[in-house]
């Protein structure tokens, strides 16, 4: 692998990362729709899969319920949150993110999953929603809200090596705040056809965001690339660069080498 194919895998690792922490995603959100600050900026939640030692995945669920149950009780406006499939073991360490728009003036639930499909039943794709159909959406019908997942013209996550759930959760809930598009009675997030496309979608995305509209969070992005890279050996995972390899790759210019990207590098 060239040094360049090399420092583009992990700048990819490093930006699945980033944009999956809780406080990254909040910080994208209100960047765009800063009037979604509810009571507390911390209401733009992120749950991620784990499970705590000692705790269940039941806990976990209930975690999540706690604060649906704190989201209703606003009463108006909306809120907006992830979640991601919990963690069936200690060595699961698969994801799923998945998005969501709590609308409690029409007292509806917005479910955005990437592998979402329309011709599937349940419109189940490659991944299940797991998080949605065991915890959130019963939970919320059973409060009396109405229960919607925003319809995509195609899966956005088709094959298990689209490991990308962390960005098309994000860049479809961007899309569908605007002007309230979610809201629209046959709204559709159209997905490209082809795979390149589909990259070249999300490629854009991850430019604008740390190139043009929110350029400070390419040193966030920087630090991330930078560590992971040091922390990576070899003995706990065969594919750590080696420690010719890692010099090299810490002297890449993260910055340059995104605005260079081109869909085929992604």
């Amino acid at each position: 692998m060239t040094l360049k194919s090399l420092s583009i895998s992990w700048l990819l690792h490093s930006i699945k990362i980033l944009l999956g922490d809780e406080s990254i995603r909040r910080y994208i959100i209100l960047n765009d729709f800063p009037k979604l600050k509810h009571n507390l900026k911390k209401d733009i939640r992120t749950f991620d899969p784990f499970v705590k030692k000692k705790k269940t995945r039941q806990d976990k669920y209930k975690e999540i319920e706690k604060y649906l149950d704190y989201v209703i009780k606003l009463k108006k406006g909306i809120v907006v949150f992830t979640a991601t499939n919990v963690q069936q073991n200690d060595e699961d360490n698969e994801t799923h993110f998945q998005t969501f728009i709590v609308d409690n003036d029409d007292k509806k639930v917005y479910a955005i999953d990437p592998a979402y499909n329309k011709d599937k039943e349940d419109f189940i794709g490659i991944y299940y929603a797991e998080v949605t159909h065991e915890s959130i959406k019963p939970f919320l019908e059973s409060k009396g809200y109405e229960f919607k997942f925003i319809p995509l013209s195609r899966p956005a996550q088709s094959t298990t090596n689209d490991v990308f759930c962390q960005s098309w959760s994000l860049l479809i809930l961007l899309d569908m705040l605007h002007n309230n598009r979610y809201k629209e009675p046959n709204v559709e997030f159209k997905i490209p056809k082809t795979k390149p496309e589909r990259y070249q979608m999300l490629l854009d995305f991850y430019k604008d965001i740390f190139i043009h509209s929110m350029p400070e969070l390419l040193d966030n992005l920087q630090e991330e690339y930078i560590g992971s890279i040091k922390e990576c050996y070899i003995e706990d995972n065969t594919d750590c660069p080696d420690e010719a390899q890692k010099e090299k790759l810490l002297k890449v210019n993260i910055g340059d080498l995104l605005r260079k990207m081109k869909k085929s590098d992604v």
